[in-house]
């Protein structure tokens, strides 16, 4: 009797620990989405300068529009909207998906007049920075609006401390009426310097700011935008203190020198979408593909603390869209923890990406203790268009596409190609009753290349026949 009760204790004891455990895991799921949904996907909507339509625009896959452009004039007052209506349908739109809607204040030129000038004028003074701040708050009501970024490009040495005064006062004005204040800064080529346009605004100025957008974008031509300009553009803004959820990293949607939209880019061929150049006629073009921007909202998801997009309206709202791209994205990583996150795989071929997704239990890419990229055998070969089989008594695996024939040993460090054995550097598993394969030796197999971006976790993989995407 007494080994009986000891045994139901013990049960007992053990149903309660899986009890703590699975409530444990529970909330850790639970803190994830939240901290998941603190991840800004923001949209520049430029009402005056493209065609896109209100009712197009994706508000339930945004956190935040930026109403562009809120023109300043040298006495502190704005310039009145074109499209007012616009921007009311805009704020309504939005807060009814729960997105926020701010004006930005500023930009490059107006009527091909640099703004920076004006700028420089309305602050320099205590009555036009009240007259510009009593105005702006004007507008937030008028329209019901969530907040304000100043657009200022670009203070400099001479300036600095007027735009901190002016930053300060507008925040103060701003966080009476419970509303947010941003800015829109450059990026750095540089992870510990920057140009003086971005090194001169003061701690007390980033301190204003709820956020940050950075403008990690119009470089030079052919690097209009590359990923190691938007990480060394984190990195800067890290290193001068600002928290990674504060730093919304810049998406540009629009080609260089061309200066064509992302858009018309897919309009003139679709498989624009999938790539960074297009040679388009007269001037060629230079962007960011969905490729390119999927690796960096990836980056972003591990570094920063969101996403913005200049300017939403050039996206597209069919398979090629960003807005999508970036949601599907949150929606699969939505649950895992940072560390989950952090190793999170992507695998592209031929341009195109192969998804794992959790619910469809088909497994999912990972790197294993040696280093080596490890993916489901079945899907990633029937995606290829290969035929696969399984001998579950022997443990092996048959794959065939075109004049090659693979028998997969499972645990054994070779494989057989056409009856003749071929090294691996690591053995396929079963894990998780779901068949692995070290994606770079099987994939070579079938002669594929194999390319490894570290810091996006993400692997591409093309035709021998086809050129680097």
């Amino acid at each position: 009797m007494a080994k009986l009760k000891i045994k139901i204790l013990t049960i007992v004891v053990i149903v309660l620990i899986l009890s703590i455990l699975s409530y444990c895991i529970k909330i850790q799921a639970l803190q994830n989405k939240i901290e998941n949904n603190e991840f800004k996907i923001i949209g520049y909507y430029s009402g005056d300068l493209f065609n896109e339509p209100v009712e197009k625009l994706q508000t339930d896959k945004l956190t935040h529009i930026m109403y562009s452009f809120v023109i300043p004039k040298v006495d502190g007052t704005l310039h009145k909207l074109k499209n007012p209506d616009q921007l009311k349908e805009l704020v309504t739109k939005a807060h009814e998906d729960g997105a926020k809607v701010f004006i930005a204040l500023g930009g490059w030129s107006y009527e091909d007049n640099v703004l920076e000038p004006v700028f420089k004028e309305l602050a320099s003074s205590n009555e036009k920075r009240k007259i510009f701040i009593e105005s702006v708050c004007a507008m937030v009501d008028e329209y019901n609006l969530d907040g304000v970024e100043l657009d200022w490009e670009h203070p400099n040495k001479s300036t600095a401390d007027d735009y901190e005064k002016l930053v300060i006062e507008l925040s103060d004005a701003l966080s009476l009426k419970g509303k947010e204040l941003t800015a829109a800064l450059n990026g750095s080529w540089y992870a510990d310097w920057a140009a003086e346009d971005t090194s001169v605004i003061t701690e007390k100025s980033l301190d204003r700011f709820s956020f940050i957008n950075v403008m990690a974008y119009d470089m030079n031509n052919a690097d209009h935008s590359p990923i190691w300009f938007f990480e060394n553009s984190i990195s800067y803004w890290i290193n001068r203190g600002l928290p990674p959820e504060k730093i919304i990293m810049g998406l540009p949607l629009y080609a260089k020198p061309s200066w064509k939209q992302y858009r018309h880019l897919i309009a003139e061929n679709p498989e624009y979408a999938y790539t960074d150049y297009a040679p388009t006629i007269p001037l060629e073009s230079y962007y960011n593909g969905i490729n390119t921007l999927r690796e960096k909202t990836i980056i972003a998801l591990n570094r920063a603390g969101g996403l913005m997009l200049f300017d939403v309206n050039e996206d597209t709202n069919d398979e090629a869209s960003i807005v999508s791209m970036i949601d599907n994205i949150l929606a699969r990583t939505s649950d895992m923890t940072k560390e989950e996150l952090s190793n999170y795989v992507t695998i592209v071929i031929n341009n195109r990406e192969l998804a794992f997704l959790r619910e469809e239990s088909s497994g999912m890419p990972y790197i294993n203790n040696n280093g080596k990229l490890m993916i489901p055998l079945r899907k990633s070969l029937e995606y290829i268009g290969a035929e696969v089989s399984y001998d579950s008594e022997n443990k092996i695996v048959t794959a065939k596409k075109d004049a090659v024939n693979l028998m997969i040993s499972i645990g054994e460090n070779q494989l057989k190609m056409n009856n003749q054995n071929v090294k691996l550097d690591t053995a396929a598993i079963i894990k998780d009753n779901r068949t692995y394969i070290p994606l770079r030796d099987i994939f070579t197999v079938f002669d594929y290349n194999i390319e490894w971006h570290e810091n996006s976790k993400t692997a591409f993989i093309w035709d021998e026949s086809l050129l680097r995407p």
